[in-house]
């Protein structure tokens, strides 16, 4: 998972269309504040799945899941996935109903997912033997369940639980700040000083099913690219500096453009594009900071 600059693409303008002058989410405030609802049916959504909205999305995060960084769409299309569930909150009591549903519209509570962050699917997990099902879908777990804002008109809006907010948000938070990656592609919540796990970390590796088998597996199949191409570079560096003080220019700028060549095909891993890139930030990242002095 990596930071992602919303302002990057313009919010689509379907979520701002009004039908018989008013917005879906006027429409939906209405529906959940009539006295006559019984918290037993949901809103029929439907503005969040225009297709510019997921066409924008879609380039916002550069194809890839907002969660696992995994490209997909060559298989599936993809979700818009509520970052706070529309319909019914999983955790909140005694009702799950209604979710946050004057935010099934809005711009900065769409993100882009595959269906196995996204849905309850059946899963390997890594480290369990037993296949769970798990997935975010309505799940929005906060550190006090007290704190959960129910309605579109609170005072200060959301702001009210994002201090007791525990999943990681790529669009707010930076994930780099809280993740990190181990052998065989392992993820794991990052330690403060004084030894302690990253608690949004935890959860949020738990609620998106980022240490899922296939999703591991895919990670270190990465991981193992990067560790190869460092070790090239490794090579690239000893050649050229064995004859950096030969007087033979020639082999001095064969070695030099194998080693700028080798360099730059190790970068690639960091570009925006590419799977994982939380992942290459902090493998190739501090290889080429250590022994290069480039910061990434």
């Amino acid at each position: 998972m990596i930071k992602i600059d919303r302002t990057k693409v313009a919010k689509p303008l379907a979520l701002d269309k009004k039908v018989k002058g008013k917005t879906e989410t006027e429409k939906a405030i209405e529906y959940y504040t009539d006295p006559a609802f019984n918290g037993e049916t949901n809103f029929k959504f439907k503005v969040y799945s225009d297709p510019e909205v997921k066409e924008t999305l879609i380039k916002l995060f550069k194809g890839k899941c907002a969660y696992c960084e995994s490209t997909f769409l060559h298989v599936y299309s993809g979700d818009v996935e509520h970052f706070r569930p529309k319909g019914e909150i999983e955790e909140a009591t005694p009702d799950k109903k209604p979710g946050y549903y004057w935010l099934a519209a809005d711009w900065d509570n769409l993100l882009l997912s595959c269906r196995n962050c996204n849905q309850k699917l059946s899963h390997s997990v890594y480290g369990i033997g037993t296949k769970k099902t798990m997935g975010k879908m309505n799940q929005f777990p906060l550190s006090d369940v007290t704190k959960y804002v129910r309605t579109h008109d609170n005072v200060n809006g959301i702001a009210d639980e994002e201090s007791y907010r525990l999943l990681i948000n790529p669009c707010i938070d930076n994930p780099e700040d809280h993740l990190e990656y181990g052998e065989e592609g392992v993820i794991r919540p990052k330690k403060d000083e004084g030894g302690n796990e990253s608690l949004m970390a935890k959860k949020s590796i738990d609620v998106y099913v980022l240490q899922r088998m296939y999703l591991v597996q895919s990670r270190e199949k990465k991981l193992i690219e990067m560790q190869a191409q460092i070790q090239r570079v490794k090579e690239a560096t000893e050649n050229y500096n064995d004859i950096i003080g030969s007087p033979d220019t020639t082999k001095k700028f064969y070695f030099e453009r194998i080693l700028k060549r080798e360099l730059e095909r190790l970068k690639k891993f960091l570009n925006p594009e590419e799977e994982y890139v939380g992942m290459a930030r902090q493998v190739v990242g501090e290889f080429l900071r250590i022994n290069f002095g480039i910061a990434i």
